[in-house]
């Protein structure tokens, strides 16, 4: 049995293609993967998880394969979204998308040989066998060639605290005509590591796929387990997670609004923003005794009834909320600093669609989608809020969304405060049953974050699949950067705020 709002449907390997490019054409691509589930029916599958907007629902197109021939036309061609899924297939589980107009690795570096780490067969121990960290990596960058044009290779290794991603610029003078980014430098085995813990301790790892949103993930991974389990969490549960996730949204939407004066020198409106943050931070830690909001999430509900602290709630955000105006309107003051955000950044709506955007990146190019509006779920089906969309696509619109969004989430936090949440905190589970599956989702600061989870015949994760926000993001720099200046760079990618580690699963 699937939750009443996923509908799966088998299609052909040949018809793939075609029902996924009709698909498209009217829902959202929200994630696509590969499940080697040999050990329950001897196939292998590949997942591509659609939802209609304005619907409640999921339709999931599934493509049995066998490992005679694990080979399909690539449906890139046709829905622009998949091109990032497929290559992240083909270097996973040696799924090999044929027809796809970019053959190069995606996941795996030179030092890896020839092994597919998500096949259940292969280990950890045969992955160390084959590495070799002196193998050459000759990745084949694109090229822009002509008359002036000149290349900027920028890291992998930063200044900084960030992790390591190499960005090559095509550029005439300081006018970029081309970025070609390359990530993947720091592969955890995160996915691989699921399967050898039980479903509940799988709560800790989805806490550390990106550390800024911890709660986000947590919640969607719980969500996924509870659904496959049939787990009904209390409505004080689901209020609580709720809040949290706003908490989250906040600390993370001012804090990337004044990591954007960082982008343009800005130095007293990135300190002013990292004030708030710190106070929202002190927040987190006072609620739950961690800054990440790690901890509160158990499969079954909550570890912790934050609104026992609900006056202090109150008065913490209420001088968050003040400082918060003041911010914001010293920010939209300050000529020189707004010069640098207008203009700057431009992603069209049409791209942004066909490139499957999500989150703040998606609605400042004028796409109204948010999880909690689509698919309501936990207390956001019983809240009344909008999903703020600006039209112009630049860094501009990428900053207003987030003070919208911020101000929505002050109102939710209110909200949530006034009203009384029946019900225990955690609801017991039981056995995980075997070959379940089912989709967890939530709206976090970056945008969708969705999780899909098999159990295998003995209960056990089979298979954990991690779709975070970043992952859909990250190919956009490349059409927002087009046409800008070097120095711009920056404070574009400030824009998009995108994580490395939510990645490099």
């Amino acid at each position: 049995m699937y939750p009443e709002n996923e509908q799966h449907i088998e299609v052909s390997a040949a018809d793939f293609p075609r029902k996924c490019a009709e698909y498209s054409r009217r829902h959202f691509l929200r994630t696509m993967f590969a499940a080697d589930e040999r050990e329950l029916d001897g196939h292998f599958r590949v997942y591509a998880v659609f939802s209609p907007p304005g619907e409640d629902r999921f339709d999931i197109l599934t493509m049995k394969l066998t490992e005679a021939n694990l080979s399909y036309e690539s449906i890139t061609p046709l829905v622009p979204a998949a091109h990032w899924y497929e290559r992240e297939m083909r270097d996973m589980f040696g799924i090999i998308p044929v027809g796809h107009p970019d053959s190069r690795p995606l996941c795996l570096h030179g030092m890896y040989g020839d092994v597919y780490p998500l096949r259940r067969n292969v280990t950890a121990a045969d992955i160390k066998k084959i590495t070799d960290l002196s193998r050459e990596d000759s990745y084949p960058f694109m090229n822009v060639k002509g008359q002036g044009v000149y290349e900027i290779p920028v890291g992998p290794v930063h200044a900084g605290i960030i992790e390591p991603g190499h960005f090559r610029f095509s550029a005439v003078g300081e006018t970029i005509y081309h970025l070609d980014p390359r990530l993947f430098f720091t592969h955890k085995g995160t996915e691989k590591l699921f399967e050898s813990r039980g479903f509940e301790d799988g709560v800790k790892l989805s806490e550390r796929i990106s550390g800024v949103s911890s709660f986000s993930h947590s919640s969607a991974y719980c969500m996924a387990v509870e659904r496959m389990a049939g787990i009904n969490i209390s409505p004080r549960a689901k209020a609580v997670r709720t809040l949290l996730i706003e908490l989250e949204r906040l600390y993370n939407h001012i804090g990337d609004i004044g990591n954007m004066c960082a982008g343009t020198g800005f130095a007293v409106g990135y300190a002013k923003g990292a004030i708030l943050k710190e106070a929202l931070m002190a927040l987190n830690a006072r609620l739950t005794g961690s800054r990440y909001l790690r901890g509160i999430n158990v499969i079954g509900g909550v570890a912790r009834d934050i609104f026992e602290d609900a006056d202090g709630i109150i008065s913490a955000l209420d001088g968050v909320k003040s400082g918060f105006k003041d911010f914001m309107e010293f920010l939209l003051d300050s000529v020189s600093h707004m010069e640098r955000l207008e203009g700057t950044g431009l992603l069209s709506r049409e791209i942004a669609l066909r490139m499957g955007a999500t989150g703040p990146a998606a609605r400042a190019s004028g796409i109204s989608d948010d999880i909690r509006r689509a698919h309501p779920h936990l207390s956001y089906g019983n809240l009344a809020f909008e999903a703020h969309t600006y039209r112009k696509g630049d860094v501009y619109s990428r900053m207003m969304v987030r003070r919208d969004e911020a101000e929505c989430s002050f109102s939710i936090i209110d909200s949530l405060i006034e009203r009384r949440h029946e019900g225990e905190l955690m609801t017991a589970a039981g056995k995980f049953p075997a070959g379940g599956s089912a989709l967890g989702y939530a709206e976090g600061p970056r945008g969708s974050i969705f999780y899909w989870v098999k159990a295998a015949g003995d209960g056990n994760p089979l298979r954990v699949k991690v779709r975070s926000a970043s992952f859909c993001n990250w190919p956009l720099i490349s059409y927002a950067i087009h046409g800008n200046i070097v120095p711009d760079f920056p404070l574009v990618n400030k824009s998009f705020n995108l994580s490395y580690s939510g990645c490099d699963l």
